[in-house]
This record gives C-alpha cells, structure tokens and sequence, in this order.
C-alpha cells in the first residue's frame, strides 16, 4: 500500500486494524483517540469486556500485539505513544449503542455548538435510539434530546457516594 493512502488513514481504518488484536485477547474495543502532538502522536486504546472484568494484564498483552500492528507504526511514525486502557468509572462513549446499557445513569455531555444558550449538560439518560439520546437535566428536571452527532463529549458522571457505599468494607 503506498505511503500516502497509509498517512491518510482514519478512526475507522484504525479500528479495523485494532479491533482484531482487542478480540483475539477476548476484549472488546471501546474506543479509539488519535491525539497530533507536536513531538510524537498518542494513540488511545479503550477495551472493556461482556464477561470478565479488564484488568492491567490485558492492557498489557493487547498494548505488546498492537507494538507488532506495521499499519500503525506506518501511519503515526515509529516514535508515537501507546495507551491501552479501560474507559473507567466516568468513561466516554464514542458510540450511541454504548449508551443503551446506560439508561438511568447520569451523563457530563458537552455539545459541538450552543444548545439552548450553553454547551455542557449533566442529566439522566431516560433512552437513546439510532441517533438520538434522550436526558432529564438535573439542573431544572426539563427533558432535553441531542443528536449523537451533535455531541463533542459525552461521558458517564459516576455517583461516587454511592460507589463508596457499595465497595465499603468498613460497615
């Protein structure tokens, strides 16, 4: 493949490579950020799982497979950086069926452009469809919808005081 189809390669070119490597380890990828430095470029990996729970060793043996990934080193140079990682307790969706599984929890959105006077939300997410995601603000208790489209960032808002009582041992 020329270099120059290589250097112009997009998100999905990259999942399309990486996704493979994510599921032979029995993972499944979350998502992908491509992040220009003005030294070295950084790619983010987020994998997750429907059975087991990730751990630091499965970043591991995926973060190893993808150093072995040619397309990758080609596109970013070989002095790029690496991270593979879960999306976490306040993890950011990059796809709208990810959200389906999330109705009832509250979400940090920030759209691309001014909605209703602002940009950032926090609500509850009460449902989602194919492009649309439906949240109560928790400011005013208003339903709002958003095109999935229109959002910059939407991240889970986790509600650590429940978190805390849920994991406590001391009780």
């Amino acid at each position: 493949m020329p270099l120059f189809c290589i250097k112009n390669m997009n998100k999905h070119d990259f999942k399309n490579i990486i996704e493979p490597v994510i599921n032979r380890n029995d993972c499944l990828l979350w998502g992908i950020e491509i992040l220009r430095g003005k030294k070295k470029n950084t790619l983010r990996v987020f994998i997750d799982s429907y059975h087991n729970n990730v751990d630091i060793n499965d970043c591991e043996k995926i973060s190893k497979d993808l150093n072995y990934e040619p397309q990758i080193d080609m596109n970013l140079g070989e002095d790029y950086v690496l991270e593979v990682s879960t999306p976490g307790i306040d993890r950011k969706f990059f796809e709208i069926t990810q959200l389906k599984d999330y109705v009832g929890h509250e979400l940090d959105i920030k759209t691309k452009s001014i909605h209703e006077g602002r940009r950032k939300f926090i609500g509850k997410l009460i449902d989602c469809d194919d492009s649309k995601i439906f949240i109560v603000k928790s400011d005013n208790y208003e339903e709002i919808s958003f095109k999935f489209s229109d959002i910059d960032l939407c991240r889970l808002k986790p509600d650590y005081n429940n978190l805390l009582k849920e994991y406590s041992y001391g009780e």
